[in-house]
C-alpha cells in the first residue's frame, strides 16, 4: 500500500503494539523537519541536526533558519530518549550527543557575538586603509567580517578541536552563520 497520509503538525500512528510520534519542526530545512520518536524504545531520530561525535555540517547543516536552529535541541531534549538518530553518517547517538552539540553551537554564537560586538570598527578599518585605501567600501567592510570571523575561529578551535571531529572542516562556516545572525538578525 502506498501511503495516503498527510499531516501538518503532528501524527501519531501506532504499528505493532508501538507507538510512533511525528513532529513537523523548522530548525533547517524550508519544507519543514520531521522528528520521529519511539517512546517505548526510548528512540528519537532528526535528521541534520546533530551527527553524534562530530560537529555540524557546514553552516550548521545549512540551515535556513540559524534563530530556530538554536531552538532545536531544547526540542530534542524535551524528549525522553536514550538513542538518537541525526545525521547522514552512521553514528548513532545518545541525549549527550545533542548536549555536545548544543554547548558548541551556543559557544560558536555567544563567541562571535562578544567578540562582534567589542570590536572596534573604527580602528580596524583605519588599519585596513592604510593597506588597501577607501575606495573600495565592500572590501572595508569585508575586512571587518573577516577579523570577527579569524578572532571567533582563533578562540574556539582549540576548545572544541578535540571534542568533535570535523572541527577543523567547518568551524569557519559556522562562524560565519552565526556571524550574519549576530550582525543582521539577532
Amino acid at each position: 500500500m502506498l501511503p495516503n497520509v498527510t499531516f501538518k503538525a503532528k501524527k501519531t500512528l501506532t504499528l505493532g503494539g508501538k507507538t510512533v510520534e511525528l513532529t513537523r519542526h523548522d530548525y533547517h530545512s524550508n519544507d519543514g523537519d520531521l522528528f520521529i520518536y519511539v517512546p517505548q524504545a526510548k528512540f528519537l531520530m532528526a535528521i541534520d541536526s546533530v551527527t553524534a561525535g562530530y560537529a555540524p555540517f557546514q553552516s550548521f547543516d545549512i540551515t535556513t533558519n540559524f534563530h530556530q536552529y538554536m531552538k532545536v535541541f531544547d526540542e530534542l531534549l524535551a524528549y525522553k530518549f536514550d538513542t538518537f538518530v541525526g545525521g547522514h553518517l552512521t553514528s548513532i547517538g545518545t541525549r549527550q550527543d545533542v548536549e555536545i552539540t548544543k554547548e558548541f553551537t551556543m559557544d560558536v554564537y555567544n563567541t562571535v557575538k562578544r567578540i562582534h560586538n567589542n570590536m572596534d570598527p573604527a580602528a580596524t578599518t583605519a588599519e585596513a586603509v592604510k593597506a588597501i585605501g577607501t575606495d573600495n567600501e565592500f572590501l572595508l567592510f569585508k575586512v571587518l567580517l573577516d577579523k570577527v570571523t579569524k578572532d571567533s575561529v582563533k578562540e574556539l578551535q582549540p576548545r572544541w578541536i578535540d571534542r568533535l571531529a570535523g572541527v577543523d572542516v567547518w568551524l569557519e562556516s559556522h562562524v560565519r552563520t552565526a556571524l550574519i545572525y549576530v550582525r543582521w538578525d539577532d
